[in-house]
């Protein structure tokens, strides 16, 4: 990559003209375009006038089907990290991720959980196991250790004993805990008491109104009032976590596709990008999108209140400090695999973080969090010697304009480098088998 113009993150710089060496998957020179130089008879692409910037990494996704992999690089999503065990066609993630880091397949980097660790009943018994006793539970993490996961994730039904030895053992094999925030407590202690324990990241923001904020929430939708979650405690909530070291993935994506579903469905399922998605996937799309509620206005008020009290929190949490990951829980209904990531980025904009911030949830943020909590994972998320080539080449500035992190000409994926025309032609191509 010669004369590009680098994008540094987490600052938020630019540094002009400069060529970027990549040799086999790992980026080996980066420095003026005047004094470095590429080994003789190396693929040489032209970066003037564009910017370059580390791979997107989607920290929250449900792959369904092996079409959406290409999905994810077309809109250079680099890596992404599944929560959810065997979903829709994809009975072995594990399996995928080591085609994917063979050759054998081409698409992201994959981070994975096993099956979701929950109460009885699970919430999703599908991609649930259900754990009881604290006995189980330390069964089910070293199952799932030995069956080389690289997160434990843990759902809404966990007691808090349970949850508790979940935490122990996996900190005890090296895994980091994931996921929602066990409500079994009841919803007011429900945060402190996973924090306590050790949970290491929390999957949504939503997961703190649905606990600490919830409040009087039920009655007021009782009596035809919209929720109001008392702001006043927002500093507490951040400074516990900050105290905590816990990270968040505010997944503001995922509350703004289902307010549009509850706007203009139809508009949501006509988007272009829906072509690509595998027939099931559509359909599940069209079967359990939030206007199949039974409980419909009253979901509708609800998700109303949520949205702004969740952006005012994001942008607290981004204030204080809280490591913050870019997730988008793609392919929920109307999450598109890839595309989602460039709303996650827009919503994480709109809420108040600035272009540098919201791209480094998806970059620099998210590769720390892996490296601290995945052994043996290989350095990336940043442009220097000795990362991951996992890169995305852009025709606008991304710092100007966080809607030009979309503006995609070209990705790496572990040393390869591929055009946005080459990636689009892969995907008409399988989809039309």
């Amino acid at each position: 990559m010669v004369g590009v113009n680098l994008i540094t993150l987490p600052d938020g710089g630019v540094r002009e003209d400069q060529t970027v060496v990549v040799e086999d998957d790992r980026i080996t020179q980066v420095g003026p375009a005047a004094s470095t130089i590429a080994p003789p008879g190396s693929l040489r692409i032209d970066g003037r006038g564009k910017f370059l910037m580390p791979g997107l990494v989607d920290f929250h996704v449900h792959l369904r089907d092996s079409s959406e992999l290409l999905s994810y690089l077309a809109h250079g999503v680099t890596s992404v990290v599944h929560l959810s065990g065997p979903t829709g066609n994809i009975s072995d993630v594990l399996a995928l991720r080591a085609q994917i880091a063979a050759g054998e397949v081409l698409g992201p980097t994959i981070y994975a959980s096993g099956r979701t660790l929950d109460g009885d009943p699970p919430v999703f018994p599908a991609v649930s196991t259900a754990v009881t006793i604290p006995e189980e539970a330390r069964r089910a993490v070293a199952e799932q250790h030995r069956a080389g996961v690289d997160f434990i994730k843990v759902y809404n039904n966990l007691t808090p004993e349970v949850h508790a030895a979940i935490v122990e053992e996996a900190h005890a094999r090296g895994l980091a805990v994931v996921g929602h925030i066990p409500r079994k407590v009841g919803r007011p202690q429900a945060l402190q008491t996973a924090l306590d324990a050790g949970q290491d990241m929390i999957a949504h923001s939503e997961e703190l109104f649905f606990t600490y904020f919830y409040g009087d929430t039920e009655s007021r939708l009782d009596r035809g009032l919209a929720p109001e979650p008392d702001r006043s405690r927002i500093p507490w909530v951040v400074e516990r976590l900050r105290r905590s070291g816990a990270a968040v993935t505010p997944n503001l994506s995922f509350v703004a596709m289902t307010a549009r579903q509850l706007d203009d469905l139809d508009g949501v399922l006509g988007d272009p990008e829906a072509r690509y998605l595998h027939p099931q996937v559509l359909q599940m799309w069209r079967d359990g999108n939030p206007r199949r509620r039974p409980d419909l206005e009253r979901f509708t008020a609800r998700e109303r209140a949520k949205f702004p009290f969740l952006q005012e929190l994001t942008r607290a949490l981004a204030r204080g400090g809280i490591p913050l990951l870019a997730g988008t829980d793609a392919s929920a209904p109307g999450l598109f695999p890839g595309k989602s990531m460039h709303v996650e980025l827009e919503e994480l904009v709109r809420a108040g973080l600035t272009p540098a911030q919201a791209l480094a949830a998806a970059t620099t943020s998210a590769s720390r969090f892996i490296q601290q909590h995945v052994r043996g994972a290989d350095p990336f998320g940043s442009v220097e010697p000795g990362q991951r080539a996992d890169l995305v080449l852009l025709g606008a500035n991304p710092l100007a304009d966080i809607r030009n992190a979309a503006r995609i000409t070209g990705v790496v994926v572990r040393g390869r480098w591929l055009t946005a025309e080459a990636i689009g032609s892969m995907r008409r191509a399988y989809g039309s088998r």
